[in-house]
């Protein structure tokens, strides 16, 4: 229940596909109002999904959604469908297709959003900021390839999971945002001292730490609603990894920080300070 917590609390609130959205946004207001729509839109979700979940186990049956799909991930459609009724009118029929319709178009605007985030990370933050002067054409033209590059990947990792359970993959987002971005926010945010190499530390650190301890839980083997439920390598009995992976990533920021050494931290602190009250306040204007 505890590391449960801690990465649900965490996790949510940093989510990587949730954080990203920082990287469009021109100024510190324009990220809180993104940061703040997101979080909440996230919330809504959740909520909306424990309601459909227990309405669904009330008018279909827990056996039968599980004779329908053991991970039940078809109980939203089961459950609308029980709540029309079984034999479905014209206008019931109507409905129940314009309710798999908006399912299929939120999931299509979910992945495609993720997708043109990840392509602008890469064009913009990886290729176009190690070349002093690149043409508009030519950014277009990495954001497109970065838009294939990511996917592509994602396309098959979807085809080749799509009989599998997706719940440590999710799972998975909440324990990188709670485990790798979470402290390095922390970090930035509270210790001064905090350098490049701590933060680089935290991010490589709870990103490992997270990957290496998720293939042992029991939301991969184990269990008969894990992604592998006919076998058994499960050597963390966890559903999460938050208990590890969280205080190896504070640790791994603290380390790191540590062997950077005084002189770069004081030299960065005054380079943070310098514009502290932009960033944190949002001004227009930035006072050099």
């Amino acid at each position: 229940m505890i590391t449960s917590h801690l990465t649900v609390v965490l996790g949510g609130a940093c989510l990587p596909h949730i954080t990203m959205r920082m990287y469009t946004a021109s100024s510190a207001r324009q990220v809180r109002r993104s940061m703040s729509w997101a979080v909440s839109g996230v919330a809504l979700f959740v909520l909306v999904l424990t309601v459909i979940g227990f309405g669904a186990t009330a008018l279909v049956g827990r056996a039968a959604l599980a004779q329908a799909d053991p991970q039940g991930n078809t109980a939203y459609l089961l459950g609308s469908q029980a709540a029309f009724g079984a034999e479905l009118s014209t206008a019931e029929t109507f409905l129940f297709t314009t309710v798999t319709t908006a399912i299929f178009l939120t999931v299509l605007a979910s992945v495609a959003g993720m997708i043109l985030a990840c392509a602008n990370s890469l064009a913009h933050d990886v290729f176009a900021a190690r070349v002093q002067e690149m043409a508009p054409r030519r950014e277009m033209m990495t954001a497109r390839l970065s838009a294939l590059a990511v996917g592509v990947p994602a396309i098959v990792l979807a085809t080749l999971v799509q009989h599998h359970s997706l719940h440590p993959l999710i799972t998975l987002s909440f324990c990188l945002g709670a485990s790798a971005i979470a402290p390095a926010l922390v970090y930035s945010l509270f210790w001064r001292r905090y350098t490049r190499t701590g933060l680089l530390a935290t991010l490589i650190g709870g990103s490992l730490s997270v990957l290496l301890l998720m293939p042992g839980t029991n939301l991969v083997s184990g269990s008969p609603v894990a992604a592998f439920p006919d076998a058994d390598f499960n050597w963390f009995p966890f559903t999460t990894t938050g208990l590890v992976s969280i205080p190896v990533g504070f640790l791994c920021g603290w380390l790191g920080t540590v062997a950077s050494g005084r002189g770069r931290a004081e030299e960065q602190r005054r380079q943070y300070e310098a514009v502290e009250g932009w960033i944190l306040a949002g001004a227009t204007r930035r006072r050099m």
